[in-house]
């Protein structure tokens, strides 16, 4: 392999000083044509690549975002919805020159370390939880770049990229009324997330917005798994086998939702209604294709991935500190009218104290 030659050479051989060929390099209009031409002919003729370890210590960076997952790794590998935030991400990191290194760990020590032994020059941060306050903290004291995917755990002035959860499940929530559902169950993610609360918060609003009371057992927590979502529909229709539609707080439980409806000898819709949220890929490869909540996922990892490189950079970046996507609902072929002759809701017809 012919060896790659240096700034120095490139000059000499040109008949320039280093810092022209750096201009060049760096594609500044200070130079004049003939020259800049002159530079660009010897840089071609020996193939010449710009050593990229050389120029991030010259500008005292990395030129590497750290993608922080702050879950365990099999928790974060089965759920296709990192895997398409991370898409999102390394896409936008690559139209901006930037290497990505991804860091998955619970208590976030590891992103911290990694930011202090300049390994990153920023943190994108998905999903945080509650227990990440005192890190994030930290971090945002330390003026350390930092950008959350997700809602902030707590009041705290970091920039947040996020949708607005309640109005997100509020959207699946009316969708089903307007479908004349009124016996809904709730199958809502881990509690450790702050995007379950503002789903459950939008799920209990919904139902008494519509006069409808909420009985024990029809609100369920999973872990944002199909297996999660399979056991906890099994739990729900046999306890409340009146219950027309369940609204899921993630698509992947939802797909195990359908699964266990199949297997109870249940058709979707005709029997009962299924809504997601995430609206990840495989929501509409299953069957029947889901009916979700889109948080526009791709967009919200590429909207992250520049505002950080923007604090980075020192660019101009937004006042304020929370940059919403807006949530929208898709449906598809997994809800539909109630069906005719559905018995009354259960509340109506047991007598369980709330």
């Amino acid at each position: 392999m012919k060896k790659n030659m240096t700034i120095t050479e490139i000059a000499r051989e040109a008949g320039v000083s280093k810092s022209t060929v750096s201009r060049v390099l760096n594609n500044k209009s200070d130079v004049l044509p003939g020259t800049k031409e002159r530079v660009l002919h010897v840089i071609q003729e020996h193939q010449f690549q710009p050593n990229a370890y050389a120029r991030s210590m010259s500008q005292r960076r990395s030129r590497t975002i750290g993608i922080v997952v702050p879950h365990d790794i099999d928790y974060v590998f089965q759920n296709q919805y990192y895997m398409e935030i991370q898409r999102g991400v390394l896409k936008a990191a690559y139209k901006r020159e930037y290497y990505a290194l991804m860091i998955c760990c619970r208590d976030m020590k590891e992103a911290f370390d990694a930011v202090l032994q300049k390994r990153v020059d920023g943190l994108l941060v998905i999903s945080p939880l509650y227990e990440h306050t005192p890190y994030i903290d930290e971090l945002i004291e330390s003026k350390v770049p930092i950008v959350l995917i997700g809602k902030a755990p707590a009041a705290q002035p970091a920039y947040q990229v996020c949708i607005d959860n309640f109005k997100g499940a509020t959207l699946a929530m009316e969708h089903l009324f307007s479908l004349g559902h009124r016996n809904i169950a709730f199958i809502n993610g881990p509690h450790f997330l702050p995007s379950s609360e503002e789903r459950r918060r939008a799920y209990l609003t919904g139902m008494a917005r519509h006069g409808m009371q909420v009985l024990p057992g029809m609100v369920r927590e999973g872990y944002n798994s199909i297996d999660s979502g399979y056991q906890l529909a099994n739990s729900i229709l046999e306890e409340f086998p009146e219950v027309t539609a369940l609204f899921v707080a993630s698509d992947y439980m939802a797909i195990g939702v359908l699964d266990a409806i199949h297997d109870r000898g249940m058709k979707i819709p005709q029997d009962i209604s299924v809504v997601g949220f995430d609206n990840i890929q495989m929501s509409q490869q299953v069957a029947p294709s889901l009916t979700t909540v889109s948080q526009q996922i791709e967009t919200k990892g590429r909207l992250s991935v520049n505002l950080l490189m923007d604090l980075i950079e020192n660019c101009e970046t937004p006042e304020e500190h929370v940059v919403e996507v807006e949530a929208q609902l898709v449906v598809r072929d997994s809800t539909a009218r109630v069906r005719e002759g559905a018995k009354e809701p259960a509340w109506k017809t047991r007598h369980i104290p709330l």
